[in-house]
C-alpha cells in the first residue's frame, strides 16, 4: 500500500498523558514493546489498512511545532536508548545513533547542537551517577574520526546514506540545483559514493543503530528515496549479522509537518504538539496577520512596481520592531518572499536604497521552486543561517524566492511579507511560512510576549481564514495598528543616583551527592501513633444502587463482593515511589533500589502496633487508607529531603551586584514610569505591583527602589513543599533614607511554597546583614493588608504589617 492511498488522518496516537516525546518513546519501546506499525494499531483512531510488505521495524513520528524543542527531544530519546542498551540485559536498544538531515542548512544547525556532544555538555541530560558510563563520540559526515568509545553518533545528510545504499540505476534523475541541497553535494560522483560508503561501513561496525530523522516530512519523498535508504541500511546490517539483533532498532521521525505529499499525516505519528498549543504555552511567538486595506497591485513589469505598497508597509512594521528592540541588542529581521529569482533581485535593489538595508544589511538568497537554495548562494546561506541571530550580525532583511525551507527558522525574524500566493501547487503551507519566524528571541516566561507579523496579501487571504495546525486561528488586525508587542526596559543613565548595590552571597542550599547506601532503618521514624490491624474478614462487600437519570428514582440495587489485594509488591512499589517524590529524589539513579527494601521492612515492623506479614490481605487493605499513607510518607520525606539537599554557610564575594547592571530587556505587559528607580520604566505583572510601585515613589522615607524580574540577577534558592530545589525571584528592592535595605514581596493569592520562600528570604537578609555590614530586612506585603493601609511611609507600613501579623523581620 502506498502513502497516497492511505485513509485520511489515519494516525496512531498513544494515551494523552504521555505528552512528551521521550516519555512516549520509552513507553512504546519498553512497556508496549511496539516493534512494528502493526503493534501500534491498538492506539489507532480509526481503521488502518496494513501493507503486508511494510517494514517490520519500529517507526515513530513526532509532530512538534517549530521552536518547541525537537533537538532536545532527540537528545533525550538517544540518552535513554544509550543507557537502556548499557544497563538492561537483553536490551533491543543501541549505543550507535544515526542522525539524518535533509540538507546542508539543517546539517549545520544540528552540527552546532551535536558536534563534540555539545547538547550533553550544556544540558543536564545524563544523571551525575552515570556520567562515567556515558561514552559518546560524535562523527560528522566529512570528518570520520576514529571511534574508541562505547557509543557513537553519526551526523549526515540523507544523500550520503543514499549514495552508499541505493543503486545508481535505481535512482531518479537529479538536477544540478537539487544536487547542492538534497542530493549530490560532491561534483565527483565516484568520490561522493566512496565517501558515503566509508560512512556506512563505520556505522555498520556497531551492528545495531537507532536512526533519528530531522525535518522528516521529506522521508517519504520519492525524489529523495530517503526511506528506501534507511530500509537498505536495515537489511544490510541484518545480512551481516555481526551483532545479535543487528539492524535499525528504531526510526524516530521528527517534524513540525509530518505529512505525505498528499497532505495526509504520517500514519505512525505518536506525539502531536501542534502549533496552536505551542502558541498558547508561550513556547513560540504569537503570529499576527497584518491586514492591508486600500492597497492595489500597480501596473508595471517589475515586482517592485506591482507590490511596492506591501513592501513599504512591511518596512514600516519592521521599523517599529527595530525601534523597540534596539536597546536590548536584538536585531529584528524582515523576511520577503518573492515570485521568482528576478523579482527577488528587483526587491533587493529597491530595499537597498534605504540606509537601514544598505550594503551587507540585506541578503538575497536564490532558491528553486521547491524552496531549496541554489548552488551559487549555498555558502552565503550557510553563513547567514548560522550568524543571523548573533548580536554582531549586520543582516536586517532577507529576500528569497518562496520561503526558505528548514534551517531558516531563525529567532530574529519579526516581519514576513509574501509577494506571491501560497498556492497548493507550490506545496508551501501557511504553517510552513509561519514556521520561518516562530522561534522566540527570548526564553518563555521572560515577560516579552513576542510576535511575528505576516503582511497579508489578497492572493492568499483565504488560506489564513482556515484553522491552522492544532486549531490555531491567527489573529488579524489592520497593519497600521500592529506594533512589536513590546517596549524596552533599560537603565536610564540620567537616573544612576537611584542605583542599589546588592551583596553577592554564595548559595546556602545545593543539591547534595545523594548516598542512599548509607541509609538504615533507624533513619526513618516509626509511625506515631502506631496503627492497629482491624479485626475484620479479609473480604468486604460494597452496596450499589442505580438511579434513573431522568426520573431520579432507584431502578436497581446490588451487593458486590470486593476481595482485598493479595500481592504486597504493588503496595511496596507505590509507597516507595510516593516517598521518593515527596523527598525530591524521584528518578535519581539507584534511589528506588535502595529505598524499596527499607520501605518493605518499615511497613512490616514500624507502622503497626506489632510486626505484620505484608501478604496479609487485611494489612494491605489498611495500608491503602489515607492516614497510613500520610504517616509513612511524611517519615521518609523528611529524611530523604535532608539527604538530597545540602545546607551551607553563606559567604560574601568581593564584588556586589548593582541593579544598574541589569541588561536591557523587552516587556509586553503593563509598565509604570517610576521616579526613584534606575530604570526608564517599571515592569509590573499585576495592579497590586503597580500600586505598590506608586506608593514607593511617594513614600517620604524611600531613597530608591527597583522592581525585579527574571532578567535581574537576584534569585534565592529554596526547598519547595515537594522537597525540590527551586529558585525564587523577589518583587522589589528598596533602600530607605536611613540606609536600611529591604527585600519586599507583594502577594495576592498564596500557594504552598510561599512560606518556604519567606523563610529563605529572611535567611538571606540575616546573612547579608552579618556579612556586608549593611542592614537588610524582608517584608511580605499581602494585598488585603496593603489595601487597608492608609499611611505614607514604608516604616509605617512595616509597623502595620507587624501589628497585623504580616511576615516581617528586621535584621539591622
Amino acid at each position: 500500500m502506498t502513502p497516497s492511498s492511505l485513509p485520511d488522518q489515519a494516525v496512531v496516537r498513544v494515551p494523552q498523558r504521555l505528552s512528551s516525546s521521550q516519555q512516549t518513546f520509552v513507553y512504546l519501546a519498553e512497556i508496549e514493546r511496539a516493534g512494528s506499525f502493526l503493534e501500534l494499531l491498538k492506539f489507532a483512531e480509526q481503521q488502518v489498512l496494513i501493507d503486508p510488505a511494510e517494514p517490520k521495524r519500529p517507526r515513530f513520528a513526532f509532530k512538534m511545532a517549530t521552536g518547541s524543542g525537537k533537538t532536545m527531544a532527540m537528545a533525550l530519546c538517544m540518552t535513554w536508548a544509550y543507557f537502556h542498551a548499557v544497563y538492561e540485559p537483553g536490551s533491543p536498544m543501541a549505543t550507535t545513533f544515526l542522525v539524518i538531515a535533509p540538507n546542508i542548512i539543517v546539517f549545520e544547525r544540528l552540527k552546532s547542537d551535536f558536534a563534540d556532544a555539545a547538547v550533553w555538555r550544556q544540558a543536564p541530560l545524563v544523571p551525575p551517577e552515570w556520567r562515567d558510563d556515558f561514552e559518546l563520540t560524535v562523527v560528522l559526515q566529512d570528518d570520520l574520526v576514529p571511534v574508541t568509545t562505547r557509543g557513537a553518533l553519526y551526523l549526515t545528510n540523507e544523500h550520503r546514506l543514499r549514495e552508499a545504499l541505493v543503486d545508481e540505476d535505481d535512482q531518479p534523475a537529479v538536477n544540478p540545483i537539487d544536487a547542492m541541497v538534497g542530493a549530490k553535494v560532491s561534483k565527483d560522483l565516484d568520490a561522493a559514493q566512496a565517501g558515503g560508503r566509508r560512512l556506512f561501513e563505520r556505522i555498520a561496525e556497531g551492528g545495531r543503530v537507532l536512526v533519528v530523522n530531522d525535518e522528516a516530512h521529506h522521508v517519504w519523498s520519492e525524489k529523495r528515496r530517503w526511506n528506501q535508504a534507511i530500509q537498505g541500511l536495515h537489511e544490510e546490517l541484518i545480512s551481516r549479522g555481526d551483532v545479535d539483533g543487528s539492524g535499525v532498532v528504531g526510526q524516530l521521525d521528527f517534524s513540525a509537518t509530518p505529512k505525505y505529499q498528499t497532505g495526509q499525516l504520517f500514519r505512525h505519528v505518536v506525539v502531536d504538539y501542534p502549533l496552536a498549543q505551542a502558541v498558547r504555552d508561550g513556547i513560540v511567538k504569537t503570529p499576527i496577520i497584518g491586514e492591508v486595506h486600500g492597497a492595489t497591485v500597480e501596473l508595471g513589469d517589475s515586482a517592485v512596481q506591482r507590490y511596492r505598497q506591501w513592501l513599504d508597509v512591511a518596512v514600516a512594521r519592521w521599523q517599529k520592531f527595530d525601534e523597540a528592540l534596539a536597546p536590548t541588542g536584538r536585531n529584528p529581521v524582515l523576511f520577503v518572499m518573492c515570485e521568482n529569482t528576478q523579482a527577488a533581485d528587483e526587491v533587493g535593489d529597491y530595499l537597498r536604497q534605504r540606509p537601514e538595508f544598505a550594503g551587507d544589511r540585506l541578503l538575497v538568497i536564490h532558491t528553486n521552486n521547491q524552496g531549496d537554495i541554489t548552488k551559487a548562494d549555498l555558502d552565503v546561506a550557510r553563513r547567514a543561517a548560522r550568524d543571523v541571530d548573533e548580536p554582531g550580525s549586520p543582516i536586517r532583511c532577507i529576500v528569497s524566492v518562496l520561503m526558505l525551507r528548514e534551517g531558516w527558522d531563525v529567532r530574529n525574524v519579526c516581519v514576513i511579507t509574501t509577494l506571491r500566493s501560497l498556492r497548493a501547487k507550490a506545496k508551501i503551507l501557511p504553517e510552513q511560512a509561519l514556521g520561518r519566524g516562530l522561534r522566540r528571541m527570548t526564553p518563555p516566561g521572560s515577560g516579552h510576549d513576542e510576535r511575528v507579523v505576516v503582511i497579508e496579501h489578497n492572493a492568499f487571504r483565504d488560506l489564513w481564514d482556515v484553522e491552522l495546525d492544532g486549531g490555531l486561528v491567527v489573529e488579524k488586525d489592520d497593519v497600521e495598528k500592529i506594533g512589536p508587542g513590546a517596549i524596552t526596559i533599560f537603565v536610564d543613565e540620567a537616573k544612576l543616583r537611584y542605583d542599589i548595590a546588592v551583596p553577592q552571597l554564595t548559595r546556602s542550599l545545593a543539591r547534595a551527592q545523594t548516598r542512599f547506601d548509607r541509609l538504615t532503618h533507624d533513619d526513618f521514624t516509626a509511625a506515631s501513633p502506631l496503627l492497629s490491624v482491624p479485626d475484620v474478614a479479609p473480604d468486604e462487600y460494597i452496596e450499589y444502587r442505580g438511579i434513573h437519570l431522568v426520573d431520579k428514582v432507584e431502578v436497581e440495587r446490588e451487593r458486590f463482593r470486593v476481595p482485598y489485594p493479595e500481592d504486597p509488591s504493588g503496595v511496596i512499589s507505590w509507597y516507595t515511589n510516593a516517598a521518593l517524590k515527596a523527598g525530591g529524589v524521584y528518578g535519581i539513579s539507584g534511589a528506588f533500589a535502595a529505598i524499596a527494601p527499607l520501605m518493605r521492612d518499615h511497613l512490616r515492623t514500624r507502622v503497626f502496633e506489632e510486626d505484620v506479614a505484608l501478604d496479609d490481605k487485611v494489612v494491605l487493605r489498611r495500608l491503602a487508607e489515607n492516614d497510613a499513607q500520610a504517616t509513612v510518607i511524611s517519615s521518609f520525606q523528611r529524611t530523604l529531603r535532608d539527604l538530597s539537599i545540602e545546607e551551607r554557610e553563606a559567604t560574601i564575594t568581593e564584588r556586589a551586584f548593582r541593579v544598574s547592571e541589569t541588561p536591557a530587556f523587552a516587556w509586553s505587559r503593563e509598565t509604570y514610569e517610576g521616579k526613584r528607580t534606575v530604570f526608564n520604566l517599571t515592569p509590573v505583572d499585576s495592579s497590586l505591583e503597580k500600586r505598590f510601585a506608586q506608593f514607593l515613589d511617594k513614600a517620604g522615607d524611600v531613597a530608591t527602589w527597583a522592581k525585579l524580574t527574571l532578567n535581574s540577577r537576584f534569585a534565592l534558592e529554596y526547598i519547595s513543599s515537594a522537597g525540590a530545589l527551586r529558585y525564587y525571584y523577589p518583587d522589589f528592592l528598596v533602600r530607605l533614607v536611613d540606609g536600611t535595605h529591604l527585600v519586599m514581596e507583594t502577594k495576592g493569592l498564596e500557594d504552598l511554597d510561599v512560606a518556604h520562600k519567606d523563610a529563605r528570604a529572611r535567611r538571606w537578609c540575616r546573612d547579608a546583614t552579618e556579612l556586608s555590614g549593611a542592614a537588610w530586612a524582608y517584608d511580605k506585603v499581602p494585598q488585603a493588608k496593603f489595601d487597608a493601609f492608609t499611611g505614607a511611609t514604608v516604616e509605617a507600613l512595616r509597623r502595620f504589617l507587624a501589628a497585623g501579623g504580616g511576615q516581617q523581620e528586621t535584621t539591622a
